[in-house]
């Protein structure tokens, strides 16, 4: 690659008089179409790597890592400003390795982002503020402590409500945007790596949850208060009889619900608040150039939104793009998208390459490079970073991590990569241009019902078995969905959405039952699982009548009795007696039914529907039963409401399914099927484990995806108005033919 001159690279790149708004550079979800088709070329399809952390790795690398890089065909490269190694004293800034590293990139044509990293705090804070260490549920206060991924120590840094340590963050920020806001070389700032709360602790403990100083039980006090305006509402909603505002007590429990959640919810938009901030210092001094954070996605496991407290639906808002770390799968993907709402999203930090010094990389070769790269490109991402391109050298993370070996030769992941980009790179332009199916299918995904079920389990186990169920299906079957979060529901912003599933839907707020009985009422349909809106958010208390919210008058549906799975009984001969297989019946000889986890439902095919934790009795006069686990009442019925359809299943159906999935499949493609919902390119054949996604340009298809996840091969049809081909496979597609696709198989085709 030809070293341009900066100011022509730019120019090369559509990247150099592109000021950034994040109003103005937003794709809408419900279209193949950008709003402003003329702004898709303003931001670059990115292919490169994490690099520098300093302080590896040493610059006798940086050179020749360099010219690799442009072997390579890298566009982009980002490095790390360390609070810690850039801010010495309280007016000592050190930026020369970062100017050199930036002078570097200049040269060698590659672009830039800028990652400012805050949980590496330099030692002079706690002397100058020592009150400014997060405080744990058990009164531990954190002294500052290296880990293996802040190997120069200073981690978790301040808690973020302590007004002298954010002052000082500014000043931080501030300086290190203004230090390199004109170089030529810059072109993103992320002012986040993945953010959490200030002691991270990915597996929730309520004792060691953080944050309890006297900064955050003051900043949640004026929360409350906004919130709840007097004392006596806070008394009404949480059951209390505070005399003043004085005398509320921080949640140190879960047991009571509605303060834990409210406490939790506080530590969430105290997250969106600081990342408000960075992203407006940033667009304050260095207008110019692309903003935003990167995530881990709050797949539950393990970020989530009680003790890592980001909330990804809130932080995409503030972004001019949008961006994670991930790889592939029906989860990670999926939740950054539909958080983006139509941003051009990035995964920024591949972690395929993961490892450590007791357990070194894996060899990836070109397949599984394209099994991890290609399915996101399917569903939307635009561009790639490794973490990282050298491997780490310094602690626990040694010797993994890295695109080339120590010695700076070619690893097998390496030729990969080359080959990767050689083959794509042609196609990036386009691709930024294209844009999936829009999802007709929605999974409903409330943070306030996360921490909920957190309050109940301790752990996030049963809900993400439940709601992952869900997204597996879907995605193997070729299904686009989204997201959709209690504040959707509330407004009703479902657009495009014709059905929606409501996994573990036991606290909703009035505003979201009040959302859903409209949303189904004209035209949609849904599944809600057991004890839906059972717990009132907007209460506090527990519904005397469920479904809650009112659903249950105005749906004329009730659960008339309900009994963990746990206490259930039932003679064997009552459920060998129906119509099973005989895997199934031996299945169900072997089991047991009496007082587990798992239970069988009967469904009137004749199909065994396996339910969880949870069991309810379901009366509703003008409904059709469609599943029983006793001969009186069924615990599943589908129920015409208005323009729209109900299917009430009074268990855990998508947790029930890790048992056995073809009963949940039937229930799953009547409800598909009433919503009037295809696959994508309408596929026909055996095509559970086959994912294919489609990629338009206007109306025009111009890419698809295709992977076969299986070890064997499967035949299907696709309708298709033109041939396609496999980039890295030459595999032909031909108009409207059956195919077969090779086992364990994936590949981006081109028209």
């Amino acid at each position: 690659m030809n070293k341009y001159k900066r100011r022509d690279f730019l120019k090369l790149s559509g990247l150099a008089t592109v000021s950034v708004l994040s109003s103005a550079y937003k794709i809408s979800s419900n279209t193949n179409v950008i709003s402003n088709p003329s702004v898709a070329k303003k931001f670059p399809f990115i292919f490169g790597a994490q690099y520098y952390r300093a302080p590896t790795p040493d610059n006798s690398c940086w050179e020749p890592d360099f010219d690799k890089m442009n072997e390579l065909g890298f566009t982009d490269v980002k490095f790390w400003i360390q609070w810690r190694w850039s801010h010495r004293t309280n007016d000592k800034f050190v930026f020369d390795d970062l100017d050199k590293l930036m002078d570097l990139a200049q040269s060698h044509g590659i672009r830039v982002t800028l990652n400012t990293i805050f949980d590496a705090s330099p030692h002079w804070i706690y002397e100058k503020y020592p009150d400014a260490k997060p405080v744990l549920n058990n009164g531990h206060v954190i002294e500052s402590y290296t880990m293996g991924h802040r190997q120069i120590g200073g981690h978790p840094g301040p808690c973020y409500n302590h007004p002298g340590a954010l002052a000082e963050r500014k000043k931080f920020m501030r300086a290190a945007i203004s230090h390199f806001a004109k170089h030529l070389a810059l072109a993103m700032w992320d002012v986040w790596n993945e953010p959490e709360l200030s002691f991270p602790q990915r597996t929730p403990d309520i004792d060691r949850m953080a944050c309890y100083c006297t900064n955050c039980q003051q900043k949640f006090i004026e929360w409350l208060q906004a919130k709840y305006l007097t004392v006596e509402n806070l008394n009404e909603i949480w059951g209390r009889c505070y005399e003043t505002w004085h005398q509320v007590e921080v949640p140190r429990s879960v047991e009571t619900f509605t303060d834990f959640i409210d406490w939790r919810e506080f530590h969430n938009d105290t997250i969106t608040s600081e990342a408000r901030w960075r992203l407006e210092i940033a667009r304050e001094l260095d207008p110019d150039k692309i903003h935003y954070l990167h995530v881990v996605p709050n797949t539950l496991l393990p970020f989530n939104p009680v003790s890592t407290c980001a909330d990804d639906f809130e932080l995409a808002k503030l972004c001019d793009v949008f961006a994670a770390t991930m790889n592939n799968g029906p989860f990670f993907t999926p939740q950054v998208m539909s958080a983006g709402q139509g941003k051009i999203c990035y995964n920024v930090e591949s972690h395929i390459n993961g490892g450590n010094t007791n357990m070194h990389q894996a060899e990836i070769n070109l397949p599984e490079l394209l099994n991890d790269f290609l399915p996101q490109i399917g569903m939307g991402i635009k561009g790639f970073m490794f973490w990282q391109f050298r491997p780490e050298m310094l602690g626990l993370e040694s010797p993994a991590w890295g695109l080339i070996n120590p010695d700076g030769s070619d690893r097998a992941v390496t030729k990969a990569a080359r080959t990767l980009w050689t083959k794509l790179a042609p196609f990036s332009e386009k691709l930024m241009n294209c844009f999936p199916k829009p999802a007709e299918i929605g999974i409903w995904k409330s943070r306030k019902n996360e921490i909920f079920q957190f309050c109940l389990n301790k752990n996030f186990n049963s809900l993400a078995d439940n709601t992952n169920a869900y997204a597996e299906a879907f995605y193997w079957n070729s299904y686009n969905y989204r997201y959709i979060n209690e504040t959707m529901l509330e407004s009703g912003d479902l657009s495009g959405i014709k059905l929606l599933i409501l996994p573990s839907c036991y606290y909703m707020t009035e505003l979201e039952t009040s959302g859903l009985n409209k949303w189904i009422q004209s035209g949609g349909v849904a599944i809600a699982e057991a004890h839906l809106s059972a717990y009132s958010g907007t209460k506090g208390r527990h519904s005397k009548i469920v479904p809650g919210g009112g659903l249950a008058e105005k749906w004329n549906l009730r659960e008339i009795e309900s009994i963990s799975s746990y206490r259930l009984k039932l003679n064997q001969s009552e459920i060998m007696d129906v119509n099973v297989t005989e895997d199934t019946r031996k299945l169900l000889k072997d089991f047991g039914v009496s007082g587990a986890k798992y239970f069988p439902i009967r469904l009137m095919s004749g199909n065994i529907l396996w339910g969880a934790e949870r069991y309810a009795k379901i009366e509703s006069p003008n409904s059709d039963s469609l599943g029983w686990f006793h001969n009186d009442y069924p615990c599943i019925i589908r129920k015409e409401l208005g323009n729209g359809t109900i299917f009430y299943c009074g268990t855990n159906m998508g947790e029930g399914s890790r048992k056995d999935r073809s009963g949940f499949m039937e229930i799953l493609h009547s409800a598909i099927q009433k919503a009037d919902i295809l696959p994508n390119m309408n596929q026909s054949g055996t095509n559970d484990g086959v994912r294919i996604d489609s990629l338009f340009q206007n109306e025009n298809l111009e890419f698809m995806v295709v992977r076969n996840n299986l070890s064997e091969s499967r035949t299907t049809k696709l309708e298709l108005n033109d041939g396609f081909t496999g980039l890295f496979s030459g595999l032909k597609l031909a108009e409207n033919s059956f195919a077969e696709i090779p086992a364990s198989f994936c590949d981006i085709f081109y028209r």
